[in-house]
């Protein structure tokens, strides 16, 4: 037994098995791919990892599990690895790469990892543990970390989620993990902290400015799927930082200095794919590099599915709580998409808007 000293669980305790997978290259390399991508940039102190968020869904899901002992071993593992194929910067070239679950299951395919994990797993046993509800579920031990987590290291204060009255109220029927009637504040609260991270950390501007800036430069370098799956964020950014092309040097340049693009149009006001499309054709063919159109996808609040047991019966989270309800209403008011332009442009590329809309 190892024992990883945490700030946010305190000790967490890894058996002789889960030491061996952490020792791992593909595991180490998670120490490189911050949890909240380019952050930091608005959250200075928001330099915390995918390793330690890990660590932490790993402590979580063996604090459920100890409640609920029917649970397979196994998941606990599948907790630790669930975030083993995040690119660098964690989601933010999702926008040009599959999702990293999908890398995921190649790195445990491919990698060393994966010759640990055969020792006591077959590989199609384990792919099917990752989708364990413990692991990803409507209310997981994922979810539990990264919101107490990211909250932590940005310092705001929405993180406040009374996690051992929902552990201790999480039931597992054999299918799915249960909210019982004791924990359902606790489970609403845990959805309130995510509804106010949203706006607050994970769509701050600053950060989407700079990630979509990241998205155009690695865009524009043309690195293969094959090349960034096993990368880290040291690997990338001395790509980029020694690319030939001057557009590429001058983006990751920009986001290095903290000389970020001007938001054009920051709304939520949605025109539809269509029409988001051809504008980024116009940006692009007229501006090239210094204007970017980010469009991203609507956020899901899976929580709100939560089956919470109420007098005997199992209800949705959803039904049982007015404040839940509200706050899947006002999801979409937090969502935004922009054009931003480099300062010096900022002005025509208004000009450009105002005549396509």
């Amino acid at each position: 037994m190892k024992l990883v000293h945490d700030p946010i669980h305190g000790g967490i305790e890894l058996d002789d098995f889960a030491v061996r997978l952490v020792d791992t290259p593909e595991f180490q390399r998670l120490r490189r791919i911050t949890q909240l991508g380019l952050a930091y940039l608005a959250y200075p102190s928001a330099r915390h990892t995918r390793f330690e968020h890990s660590l932490g869904t790993f402590h979580l899901a063996r604090r459920v599990r100890g409640y609920n002992p029917e649970i397979e071993e196994g998941a606990l593992y599948a907790a630790l690895l669930h975030d083993l194929g995040h690119y660098p910067f964690s989601h933010t070239l999702e926008a040009l790469y599959p999702r990293h679950e999908e890398n995921t299951r190649w790195i445990l395919k491919h990698g060393e990892i994966g010759d640990v994990i055969r020792e006591r797993y077959s590989l199609g046993e384990f792919f099917r543990l990752l989708k364990h509800p413990l692991v990803s579920g409507d209310i997981d031990a994922d979810r539990m970390d990264y919101l107490v987590r990211d909250a932590y290291y940005t310092g705001v204060a929405f993180g406040l989620v009374d996690m051992d009255r929902l552990i201790r109220n999480l039931n597992w029927d054999g299918e799915m993990l249960v909210v019982g009637e004791k924990g359902i504040i606790a489970a609403q609260n845990l959805l309130l902290a995510r509804s106010m991270m949203y706006p607050t950390v994970y769509q701050h501007h600053t950060s989407k400015i700079a990630s979509a800036m990241l998205v155009k430069a690695v865009e524009l370098e043309g690195i293969s799927y094959e090349e960034i799956r096993t990368m880290d964020e040291i690997d990338l950014v001395s790509r980029l930082r020694g690319d030939e092309k001057p557009e590429v040097r001058e983006l990751i340049g920009a986001i290095d200095d903290r000389r970020l693009y001007k938001r054009v149009i920051y709304t939520s006001e949605d025109p539809g794919e269509e029409v988001v499309r051809e504008l980024k054709k116009e940006l692009e063919a007229e501006f090239g590099h210094l204007a970017i159109v980010d469009y991203p996808p609507k956020p899901k609040f899976e929580e709100k599915n939560a089956f919470v047991e109420v007098g005997g019966e199992l209800k949705r989270l959803s039904e049982v709580s007015p404040l839940v309800r509200a706050l899947v209403e006002l999801k979409d008011t937090h969502w935004r998409w922009g054009a931003y332009a480099r300062e010096d442009v900022v002005g025509e590329v208004e000009i450009l808007l105002k005549k396509l809309f």
